[in-house]
């Protein structure tokens, strides 16, 4: 006889959780090594994160550090472009490169079987790079390319206007991160590897291991690898604090044939060092973080403007930003723009205690499944190293969730948004947007 059940199971309250603890060792050269033992996690990260802020690059090659890192794995001192690809994928092994504000970022996923094999190559890519001439030639091709591209996006249009008009044009994050034709342009295997030998090498590095440890010597397979690593690089340059231009503005970025406008409204903001960063979260969750956000029930639900818009605090290491982005239709430009900027606005008078625990509870309870995975770990630490906070910064960040009270977390919002004016990039048809703008009265409107 089936039972049937008409009672459902009581859900007890949520365990306690703690982003994962490390154990750390240093190289032979002194490169701290970060040991994540993941226990059924069989696909293991191994992360390198490389000290290495943008402003080492010279102001007319900048994006010579994006071209650095794309010929890392075009061929080493041992193998071809070719041979290295070719042993990658006898391994298993997944390889990926990625280039912040602050540093460089190479690392390589592999079944733990595999790590010995697979770390050595990764060692060889960043240890050993060879720069042909004709590898590094393709990848200024390539970039060039993706550049028409990028410029063909509303999206990346809207970030490049509100960028340079965010930042005054002396700090390098006014500028594309992987630069502009006519800096990636000249570029050639000299001006690549010499920027290399400046800028990386092992006293600038961590490196970070995560996945199943159980019977591997982690710190002993790092060390076989990068134990011998040599370099002529100085010590990082420190970041310099970024430099906003404040006010209420309207930049109009003209896009033929659009039949949307793309929109990203936004002022500086915290960042990690920021003791109100975690509040700041908390605050960024209610007004427009989620899908059931003040932001995206009127512009979504109510008015039927949109499919869609985020809010976001973000920061690298120094100086962040506060920014709502999503697409409208073109008609209703304007009108949309009104509604988001009363929203932004009235969030100021104050967030409720209702609020601010469901925000809580969805970024705190949240946690455990957005760290699950090995490779989510590493690259979080990561991050963390980039941005010149503790690799534990996760638990620091929850405990400030978890305190924060709905006074608090209004404060912290109230502190930037808002508060030095807000600038707003719309990406559309110029001619029918241009009116919509003029009557919102907004400031000084810009067109580029």
């Amino acid at each position: 006889m089936n039972q049937v059940l008409t009672t459902p199971p009581a859900v007890g309250a949520p365990r306690p959780w703690r982003f994962p603890e490390a154990t750390t060792t240093r190289t032979s050269v002194g490169t701290p090594v970060h040991v994540f033992d993941r226990p059924g996690q069989y696909v293991a990260t191994v992360r390198v994160t490389i000290a290495m802020p943008l402003i080492a690059e010279p102001r007319d090659l900048e994006g010579v550090a994006t071209i650095m890192s794309r010929t890392l794995d075009e061929g080493t001192e041992l193998h071809s472009a070719n041979e290295f690809a070719a042993a990658l994928e006898r391994h298993g092994a997944a390889y990926g490169v990625d280039v912040s504000s602050d540093a460089l970022h190479v690392e390589i996923s592999v079944p733990v079987s595999h790590l010995a094999p697979a770390v050595e190559l990764l060692a060889e890519a960043i240890t050993k790079p060879a720069f042909n001439q004709t590898d590094v030639g393709r990848h200024v091709t390539i970039r060039l390319g993706e550049i028409n591209q990028e410029r063909a996006n509303a999206g990346y249009r809207a970030r490049e206007a509100f960028a340079a008009h965010l930042f005054a044009p002396s700090t390098r994050r006014s500028r594309p991160t992987a630069g502009t034709p006519d800096t990636i342009r000249p570029l050639t295997n000299v001006e690549v590897a010499d920027f290399y030998r400046n800028n990386i090498g092992p006293e600038r590095a961590e490196i970070l291991f995560a996945g199943d440890a159980t019977g591997v010597d982690v710190a002993a397979i790092i060390d076989a690898a990068f134990g011998n690593w040599t370099s002529t690089a100085g010590t990082a340059l420190e970041t310099p604090e970024p430099i906003y231009i404040p006010g209420n503005r309207v930049v109009l970025v003209d896009r033929p044939g659009s039949v949307q406008s793309q929109l990203l409204i936004g002022c500086a903001g915290p960042d990690r060092r920021d003791p109100a960063w975690g509040a700041a979260a908390v605050a960024n969750h209610v007004v427009g973080g989620t899908i059931t956000s003040r932001v995206d029930t009127v512009l979504r639900e109510e008015k039927g403007y949109t499919y869609g818009t985020r809010t976001s605090f973000a920061a690298p290491r120094k100086g962040g930003t506060f920014s709502l982005g999503g697409a409208v239709r073109t008609e209703v430009t304007g009108a949309a723009i009104g509604d988001a900027l009363r929203i932004l606005r009235e969030a100021r008078d104050g967030l409720t205690e209702q609020e601010v625990q469901e925000a809580k509870d969805s970024l705190i309870r949240t946690a455990p499944l957005r760290y699950e995975q090995a490779d989510s770990v590493a690259q979080q630490v990561g991050s963390n190293i980039a941005n010149g906070v503790p690799i534990d910064f996760a638990n620091t960040y929850l405990t400030s969730i978890a305190a924060t009270t709905a006074a608090e977390a209004t404060e912290a919002y109230r502190r930037y948004v808002g508060a030095d004016g807000l600038l707003v990039v719309v990406v559309g048809e110029a001619k029918d947007v241009r009116p919509q703008l003029e009557g919102l009265e907004l400031g000084e409107l810009l067109e580029s």
